[in-house]
């Protein structure tokens, strides 16, 4: 089903925005059997498992003996008691949600650890004026709408322009896009042109339209759904409240528990609230925030019973033997070496990139501690009069000031449909050595966002001055290109 259920319009008759929500309704079979089941019918009865020992096929006859609904009920009930693994075995809804800001799936794929989803790249989205989503959508007072609008607009300009100047040096530099003249011809091209844009996304505002995907279990769901609704801003709120009623059409009875509550809303308020509080206290950087990396490891202590004999190096490259490609994921004490890595000055267009990972933990302020833009981009705008400087750095402070007025406003919060893809800001990474292996490995070559891979290439380092067993299982340098 698709449901256009949200549109948002400029009072002056001006430029129309439009959400889109799709869900995927599975339907269920098995073997030898005639029923048609739904996804919390296979939940029902794969919990029937924990209550009789007779196997599958014991469950599915007795499921055909019984109305569909009574058999599902004296499962279900145990739910509202606390038994949340019974949402677990739902399987997977999948949905696409269309036509939205880019910081609604930032704080999607933020929130929950065990989804699986893609979003559209940067480097796909077409950004036009009509590209851009509502002011209203984010909460800001009506009596900034124009001003948003100028500047938001002003941000794909100098985008534009900045990407037809870094174009024309690689045409007569190609040797600056350090592209493997081996590759095919095709993938050549595509690099050619992600080296302009990839250096000259920092002015796009996140408040640009972007399509993502998620699947999830509905226990996943319902959990990701309460914090939708949480964040005071309507396009959020909106998501949650469109996803919920939808999803209620495939598994009902968790749909119940994905009410916003104290904890999601507290959590949620003070997720912005400290954006607001940095803000009001430092200010807005509009300089580059030099490069800040801080890693910390923890190794576990190891049972005398298991492998006694094994130095840590031994244990380590058991945990990897056999691995040939980034996918043969290591098992083992791997699994259980505890990674945290700060990045104190990584820009929201990077983060949105790591923010995708998981299984980990992530962390952020949504406030600009600084401003990146390329050097090779700064020189470029500086060439000739100038001017295209002149008009980045007043950009800059032209945002600044309609930020600080926003944080003063009835509506604080709505600061967020401020923020830019070049803003800089603290975030924290924490994951496995085994996960971490994977992802430097994903996230390190030519074809990878040249900040992106210089931040993994940092983290590495600091992880092997600290835990050098690992050096022999972490190849830098082999992501295909994108």
């Amino acid at each position: 089903m698709i449901i256009n259920y949200l549109r948002y319009k400029k009072s002056n008759g001006g430029l129309k925005f439009k959400m889109k929500i799709r869900t995927f309704n599975p339907e269920y079979t098995s073997k030898d059997h005639s029923i048609k089941m739904s996804p919390e019918m296979t939940a029902a009865i794969l919990a029937r498992y924990s209550r009789q020992g007779e196997g599958l096929n014991a469950i599915l006859n007795q499921l055909e003996k019984t109305p569909p609904e009574k058999f599902e009920e004296s499962v279900w009930k145990f739910l509202d008691y606390g038994h949340a693994s019974i949402g677990g075995l739902t399987g997977t809804i999948h949905a696409g949600i269309d036509q939205v800001s880019m910081l609604s799936p930032y704080l999607a794929f933020f929130l929950q650890p065990k989804q699986d989803g893609q979003e559209t790249s940067t480097r796909y989205v077409e950004f036009k004026p009509e590209g851009l989503a509502s002011p209203s959508s984010f909460n800001i007072p009506e009596g900034f709408h124009q001003e948003w609008y100028n500047i938001m607009l002003k941000g794909f300009d100098i985008n534009e322009k900045l990407v037809n100047k870094l174009n024309n040096l690689a045409m007569k530099n190609p040797e600056i896009t350090n592209i493997d003249p081996n590759l095919p011809p095709k993938v050549q091209e595509r690099m050619r042109k992600n080296f302009g844009f990839d250096r000259a996304r920092y002015t796009i505002p996140m408040a640009g339209l972007t399509n993502f995907g998620l699947v999830m279990t509905s226990r996943e769901w319902a959990e990701s759904i309460k914090y939708m609704e949480s964040f005071d801003f309507a396009e959020s709120k909106a998501i949650g409240i469109e996803l919920r009623k939808q999803i209620a059409e495939i598994t009902p009875r968790l749909m119940k528990h994905s009410i916003p509550n104290d904890r999601t809303l507290s959590f949620a308020n003070d997720f912005l609230d400290r954006g607001i509080e940095y803000i009001i206290q430092n200010g807005i950087n509009t300089e580059n925030v030099k490069d800040s990396i801080s890693v910390e490891t923890y190794i576990p202590k190891r049972s005398r019973y298991i492998n006694p004999s094994l130095l840590l190096s031994e244990e380590i490259a058991k945990n990897f033997e056999g691995k040939q490609t980034r996918y043969d994921y290591a098992k083992g004490l791997a699994e259980k070496v505890r990674i945290s890595v700060l990045w104190d000055n990584m820009s929201i267009a990077e983060a949105r990139d790591i923010n995708r990972q998981r299984p980990c933990t992530k962390d952020t302020l949504l406030a600009p501690i600084g401003s990146y833009m390329p050097d090779i981009s700064i020189e470029l705008m500086k060439e000739g009069n100038g001017k295209l400087f002149e008009e980045y750095s007043q950009f800059l402070n032209d945002r600044s000031k309609l930020m600080k007025k926003i944080v003063n406003s009835e509506t604080p919060r709505s600061y967020v449909g401020c923020l830019l893809l070049g803003d800089q800001t603290p975030f924290e990474l924490h994951t496995s050595a085994a996960h971490f292996a994977y992802v430097t490995e994903l996230r390190t070559s030519m074809g990878v966002h040249f900040r992106y891979d210089q931040h993994m290439r940092d983290a590495h380092k600091e992880v092997i001055n600290q835990i050098p067993e690992l050096a022999p299982y972490i190849e830098l340098g082999t992501g295909e290109p994108e």
